[in-house]
């Protein structure tokens, strides 16, 4: 235990990083006349007898006998008892800012699918924020006994967990899912990462720690699964030839500009579509009534009719 000599200290934390968790103050006693300074982003910690004393959130430099012993649970009035003998108490500096933590998959996450039974590589990131939930407990495992913690330390605790936790909150308790869900993945970026959180945040509460809030910011697949669920998805959407072509026919014109071999090719696939109708309407005409016509093509209207005359001009239709 650290002795102080008579006159005034100065207690504070006046290396402040960003990314340390905690400071303690290398002496056990403190002297009449020494002031407390807390800094913004900082709460100091009177710790005793293996029990929080007090906390102090306030920005200021502060005398610790009037300003400070006055609030503390069981030490009140100890500096009067025992005159210029000092003050036996633990003093912590904690990190009361924003504790943001980068995090991502070393090496892809493999997930199983009915497409690949073995698994599809998936790899993702984002960012988390780190909060202090038990004080006690964080001075009992972390402070009490370490020089220093920081974010790095925190980091290096979660990331042998990381990647069974995607996997699990991935799959909700389903042994595979299908490869469109699995990039679709990002739309459900929040529930995701709120089931993260939930998980990761059992993982920190040893050492008095938890997990504000997790958010995802991408999703990284191999190549080969995007090409595997766009063919997947164009298997669904030819069942539907009437929207297949269409959406060929738009996607010719995008790509030539509108014009030149896109008109042609539009056109071809207008001639396509307008022989397939024909074929169609030919089957229904057979079927029909001895006597009655149908689709028939007036070359002067340029339109199909339902008579061997045009209604409209008179021409023979064909």
């Amino acid at each position: 235990m650290a002795w102080l000599g008579q006159g005034k200290d100065t207690v504070e934390w006046e290396e402040f990083r960003d990314d340390v968790l905690f400071y303690k103050w290398p002496a056990q006693e403190l002297k009449k006349g020494s002031r407390l300074i807390i800094r913004s982003g900082q709460n100091a910690i009177f710790y005793s007898n293996g029990a929080i004393e007090g906390i102090f959130k306030d920005e200021g430099n502060f005398d610790i006998v009037t300003q400070i012993t006055p609030f503390l649970s069981t030490l009140k009035g100890v500096f009067s008892l025992r005159g210029d003998s000092g003050l036996r108490a633990e003093v912590y500096f904690v990190n009361a800012k924003e504790l943001l933590l980068p995090w991502g998959t070393r090496q892809r996450i493999m997930i199983p699918t009915p497409e690949a039974p073995s698994g599809i590589p998936v790899g993702c990131n984002g960012n988390l924020i780190i909060e202090f939930r038990d004080y006690v407990a964080f001075i009992r495992k972390v402070a009490g006994v370490k020089a220093t913690f920081s974010l790095g330390d925190v980091s290096e605790r979660i990331i042998g967990v990381l990647n069974p936790i995607i996997a699990e909150c991935i799959l909700g308790g389903e042994r595979q899912i299908g490869v469109n869900a699995l990039i679709a993945l990002q739309g459900n970026s929040r529930a995701l990462g709120k089931k993260m959180a939930e998980e990761l945040d059992k993982e920190l509460m040893d050492i008095g720690l938890g997990v504000a809030s997790l958010n995802i910011i991408s999703f990284n697949y191999p190549k080969e699964l995007q090409a595997m669920a766009e063919k997947i998805a164009a298997q669904s959407f030819v069942g539907d030839v009437g929207k297949y072509t269409a959406v060929a026919m738009a996607d010719s014109f995008a790509q030539e500009g509108g014009g030149g071999n896109a008109g042609a090719q539009a056109m071809q696939m207008a001639m396509g579509m307008q022989m397939a109708n024909k074929m169609m309407n030919g089957a229904q005409s057979a079927s029909a009534p001895a006597g009655q016509t149908d689709g028939k093509f007036c070359p002067q209207c340029r339109k199909m009719v339902a008579s061997n005359f045009c209604p409209d001009c008179g021409t023979q239709t064909v």
